[in-house]
């Protein structure tokens, strides 16, 4: 049954506890965060990837609360644990929770085993999240419950969370889908990863794009700095930009034998301004200190001949603790004239945080449904 409209984001939730999704080994940085931004959270339990804080029960927060954190995957109201070494049990123990019933959505998924890229690892539903999601679907037909299982939901529903901390652990909880992100089962959107690409890059753009409301139209002039091998440069091409890539390093042969590429075997810093005159889009993946990214882009930027609409900045932090300087890099990006300054450390992105900062806002198209990439054999060489 779908919650209704005197579900005011003002009422009390009736939990004492939050959940918390983040990467794989953030926990310190997130948790930091999180209580720096939210004073009246204490930490109460923590795994690599998940954590979960207490409400103080002077300073409750709304049923549907916004928590400030750039590092936070997803997050929502946290109502316990079950364990068994039976999922069926399971399944029919949290099947019974009154907020279960009062849902639109089920998310079922796992905790991050690793960093992104490592053992072959890629965000995403999990081969044992999907076998317990089909348990699910089996038991909520037999009901003839109309809860969906694992999709994108719509904004605003109610979507009940159940994370695998453990296979035979999951805790459970549930969230409204107030952001983009908390409309991804597990706050991770759809990518088919099983597609032949020329570098990770061609994920992480994929997401951001996706969490930013950004739409790269066909024959939008696009930029990247750090562009070697080319994964991202292969997704602009695939959706018909005009794209320079600037970077000392090779880039891979189909990417250069494309019509719409142009290869600058330069340094961002040493690339005449003239080169981003037409510029609508500039996307940097700088191996470099954020704040040296940040700077290469604001030499660019301010400069009169160049007129840009958006950036899409991947900025690399060496230690997790340094991930506090992003309210500042993030004010840095607003000094530059742009209205809109948003930062997320994205599912596919490892020591990382996307900096997105658009000067119209009316250019994002937020909220809208998403159109998933075309999957390709792995057989294929890709091709742009």
């Amino acid at each position: 049954m779908a919650n209704t409209a005197s579900d005011l984001p003002t009422t009390p939730a009736p939990a004492s506890f939050i959940f918390v999704i983040c990467q794989n080994g953030a926990e310190s940085a997130t948790k930091l965060e999180i209580m720096n931004n939210h004073p009246n959270l204490s930490l109460a339990f923590s795994r690599p990837g998940f954590i979960t804080f207490k409400v103080s029960a002077e300073a409750p927060l709304p049923q549907r609360f916004t928590l400030k954190s750039a590092l936070a995957r997803t997050y929502g109201w946290s109502l316990g644990k079950c364990t068994s070494q039976d999922a069926s049990s399971m399944v029919a123990d949290v099947s019974t929770n009154v907020q279960f019933e009062n849902s639109n959505h089920l998310h079922v998924w796992q905790r991050d085993p690793f960093t992104p890229g490592r053992n072959g690892f890629e965000p995403g539903i999990s081969a044992l999240a999907e076998e317990v999601g089909c348990l699910f679907k089996t038991d909520l037909e037999k009901s003839g419950s109309k809860l969906i299982v694992n999709k994108e939901s719509k904004p605003d529903d109610k979507i009940f969370d159940v994370v695998m901390v453990e296979p035979n652990e999951w805790w459970y909880g549930y969230h409204f889908a107030s952001t983009v992100a908390g409309r991804w089962p597990g706050g991770t959107p759809a990518i088919d990863t099983s597609i032949e690409t020329y570098s990770r890059a061609y994920f992480k753009l994929s997401e951001a794009l996706l969490w930013s409301g950004i739409t790269i139209q066909p024959g939008d002039h696009c930029v990247e700095i750090g562009s070697a091998p080319g994964g991202a440069c292969q997704l602009l091409l695939e959706k018909g930009a005009k794209v320079i890539g600037i970077d000392p390093a090779e880039m891979e042969p189909g990417i250069l034998e494309h019509d719409n590429f142009v290869h600058i075997r330069k340094r961002g810093t040493d690339v005449k301004r003239k080169e981003f005159r037409n510029t609508k889009w500039l996307i940097s993946d700088l191996n470099a200190d954020p704040n040296f990214s940040i700077e290469t882009v604001a030499e660019i930027v301010n400069h009169p001949l160049v007129d840009v609409k958006g950036i899409i900045l991947t900025l690399k932090f060496s230690e997790w603790k340094n991930t506090s300087s992003i309210p500042d890099l993030m004010k840095a990006a607003k000094a530059l004239g742009f209205q809109v300054v948003k930062a997320r450390q994205l599912a596919f992105n490892r020591r990382e945080i996307c900096l997105v900062a658009v000067k119209d806002k009316f250019v994002l198209r937020l909220g809208k449904k998403h159109v998933k990439p075309k999957r390709q054999a792995k057989s294929e060489k890709p091709t742009p």
